[in-house]
């Protein structure tokens, strides 16, 4: 099953936009306690690094927040931009 030769850079642009799109500059994160108080907002693109950096140098340490976010009641919300 070979493959046409330009299909594979379509498919690498279709990855692209998703990616553009999901971490467009307007969208955050909010992250609130149990009765739906926010207590951190952040820009998406932020949360994304911030994380994949907790899950690079501090495995452990990360599992161990989620799991206590989770028991905690921690909400997590993506706040999509406004539509004109």
């Amino acid at each position: 099953m070979a493959s046409a030769p330009g299909s594979a850079i379509a498919n690498v642009t279709a990855v692209n936009e998703t990616f553009s799109n999901l971490f467009d500059t307007e969208r955050t994160i909010t992250i609130g306690g149990p009765d739906g108080s926010p207590a951190v907002k952040l820009k998406l693109l932020h949360a994304a690094a911030a994380a994949a950096a907790g899950i690079i140098l501090a495995p452990r340490a990360t599992a161990i927040a989620a799991i206590a976010a989770m028991l905690r009641g921690v909400t997590v919300t993506v706040d999509a931009p406004a539509s004109d």
